[in-house]
């Protein structure tokens, strides 16, 4: 008695291949907001946080910005479907933190560079994976 094994053609094998990358796709970036959150906050006491501005400084920009990161992060992996939405979220996060450090003034009096570097380094990091994802997603939806 032989095995038979199903013939898995190339058309099929490309179809799973871009639904498993859609599947997985929100799920990655969840993953990668919610560990970007995480380090803002714990960076807030690692770093030299305390020399950031007045007033409002960088302590408390990542610190609440990391808690927005790990509530959004956390989302598209609870429930990819449901959180959709707040995918036009992290991007303008990153966005910010690109600008933080200059109209927050973190270098106004004694220089903060470690929290300025941080903040520009996320803030490009958020970026790149947000819009990054779309672009793969339309991608492999055309079948490339």
């Amino acid at each position: 008695m032989k095995l038979r094994w199903p013939k898995v053609t190339t058309s099929d094998r490309n179809g799973s291949e871009a639904d498993e990358t859609s599947r997985l796709a929100p799920a990655v970036g969840g993953a990668c907001t919610f560990l970007a959150g995480v380090w803002l906050i714990l960076s807030s006491f690692v770093l030299d946080h305390e020399y950031t501005g007045g007033g409002f400084d960088g302590y408390w920009n990542d610190v609440l910005v990391g808690i927005a990161l790990i509530a959004i992060g956390s989302a598209p992996l609870v429930e990819p479907r449901a959180a959709s939405w707040w995918s036009s979220v992290p991007p303008v996060l990153g966005f910010w933190l690109l600008v933080a450090p200059f109209v927050l003034e973190y270098n106004d009096g004694t220089p903060a560079p470690r929290t300025t570097t941080s903040d520009i380094a996320v803030g490009a990091f958020l970026l790149l994976i947000w819009l990054v994802i779309p672009i793969s997603q339309a991608g492999h939806s055309r079948g490339q």
